[in-house]
C-alpha cells in the first residue's frame, strides 16, 4: 500500500459556490426558507466575509462528499496513466497554511 498526500491551494471559492449551491438547494428543495434564502445571494454574502479557515473547511467538506466520484476519477487516471489501483479511502482535512 502507498499513502498519497496532496496539498490544494488557491481554491476558487467562487467557482465551489457556484457548482455546489444549486446542488444545495436542490437537496433543501424548492420550498425551503433556506433555499430561498441561499438562492438570493446570501451565501456569496457569507462566504465573501468569511476567513479562508472557513473557505478552506467548506472545501474539504465539499470534497469529502464526493470522495467516491474522486476516487473512480483517480483510479481511471492512473489506470490510464500505467499505474492501475484502488482508492482505499479519500478524505480532506482544512489544515492552516504554513
Amino acid at each position: 500500500m502507498v499513502k498519497l498526500e496532496i496539498e490544494l491551494s488557491d481554491i476558487d471559492y467562487d467557482q465551489l459556490l457556484n457548482t455546489f449551491l444549486p446542488k444545495m438547494q436542490e437537496k433543501l428543495g424548492p420550498n425551503s426558507a433556506l433555499s430561498s434564502l441561499l438562492g438570493g445571494g446570501l451565501a456569496g454574502s457569507l462566504m465573501s466575509m468569511a476567513g479562508s479557515s472557513t473557505k478552506d473547511k467548506l472545501a474539504a467538506e465539499v470534497i469529502n462528499m464526493n470522495a467516491d466520484k474522486l476516487a473512480v476519477k483517480m483510479e481511471q487516471m492512473a489506470a490510464k496513466n500505467g499505474s492501475p489501483g484502488k482508492v482505499r479511502s479519500l478524505r480532506a482535512t482544512a489544515v492552516p497554511d504554513k
